[in-house]
């Protein structure tokens, strides 16, 4: 029996740190999503908060998260330090149980080349598109993600070299939700040419943070 939050997070990294201007340099587990009705939910955690310490112990990156909470029984209450754009706040959470396949990652797809709706390029080689039904069914999205399809990526794009790959859909850049290509566009025309971008995206069955330095 492992204890469970129902968060999925990943390690801060400088460049996400930057990305998300926090001062100094911070260390902690980045929620990059978390699941309705879960534990993490019903205490209050957002997506975007890092997790820095549970009972106390300083929590370094994702993995340590990870197996300090797997370690505890469900039921156990535990008192999470987050960092929420930039305030620190402590939010009290009861583990559950962690689900079967919880642990496992997605199953890795790619849309069908026929699902192909227009295309928008962004980020200096990367063209997205919107999700189309065909999109939804071929990628397993749930009806609740929305967002811009990657269709094609240049393998040499800064996007590629962050992690980005076809069929993760980019659900909000610099915090702004994007509900489709034409949203991303937009977004992508307003940013300042130097500053690092942080892209909230949903690939291979669940949603993350990837901090992108722009061309």
């Amino acid at each position: 029996m492992r204890g469970y939050i129902g968060a999925s997070v990943q390690t801060l990294t400088p460049e996400l740190a930057e990305a998300m201007k926090f001062k100094g340099q911070p260390t902690g587990a980045l929620v990059g999503e978390v699941t309705p009705k879960s534990p993490s939910e019903k205490a209050g955690m957002k997506t975007g908060d890092v997790i820095t310490s549970v009972n106390g112990k300083k929590i370094s990156d994702a993995r340590e998260l990870r197996l300090m909470i797997g370690s505890m029984a469900p039921g156990t209450k535990v008192q999470i330090e987050v960092n929420r754009e930039g305030q620190s706040k402590n939010i009290n959470v009861e583990l559950a149980e962690m689900p079967p396949g919880e642990a496992e990652q997605g199953a890795e797809t790619t849309p069908e080349e026929s699902a192909q709706p227009e295309k928008a390029t962004v980020f200096g080689g990367v063209a997205v598109a919107d999700v189309t039904d065909d999109i939804r069914t071929a990628l397993n999205l749930s009806k609740d993600v929305k967002g811009a399809v990657i269709a094609e990526i240049n393998a040499d794009s800064p996007a590629a070299k962050a992690g980005l790959r076809e069929g993760d859909v980019i659900q909000e850049v610099n915090k702004q939700p994007v509900r489709n290509a034409k949203d991303l566009v937009a977004i992508s025309k307003k940013l300042k040419p130097n500053e690092k971008i942080l892209i909230r995206v949903w690939s291979q069955g669940r949603s993350g943070f990837v901090a992108l330095e722009p061309k």
